[in-house]
């Protein structure tokens, strides 16, 4: 099922589907209900990726530290990923490590992945480049 799909269901334009998807005052009330009880009826999830293209924002933050299991570690990323999902962005967790290759792999990782932004935390990502282990 798609927007294509829904638009055809409801008798309406697949541009007012999308505003409904997107919130827009643009659409009436009684059309707006039409058309999101043709999505719940059919199960209709708005294909997030197709959705951020649209608005040139995939809503999706990463996070990368260096490892979870350090408690100060934990609670700050906690505090971002409650933060950020309050002001309704997702987030994209990932421990890397130490090792400076790993860092890099993870930080290309995650912006592979279209983010709209990239959270370091951690004073291990302002070093000289230097492994743990140096």
């Amino acid at each position: 099922m798609n927007i294509y799909d829904i638009a055809k269901l409801a008798n309406v334009s697949i541009a007012t589907v999308s505003r409904v998807v997107n919130n827009s005052p643009k659409v009436s009330p009684k059309t707006k209900e039409k058309v999101l009880a043709v999505m719940k009826e059919n199960e209709y999830t708005p294909n997030a990726f197709a959705r951020g293209l649209g608005l040139g924002s995939m809503k999706t933050v990463g996070i990368i530290c260096p490892n979870i299991d350090d408690i100060y570690m934990a609670k700050a990323v906690s505090y971002l990923e409650q933060n950020l999902h309050a002001h309704g962005y997702d987030c994209i967790l990932g421990c890397s490590g130490f090792k400076q290759e790993e860092k890099e792999d993870y930080v290309r990782l995650l912006l592979s992945k279209k983010i709209d932004t990239l959270i370091l935390v951690g004073s291990t990502y302002a070093e000289n480049g230097k492994d743990e282990s140096d």
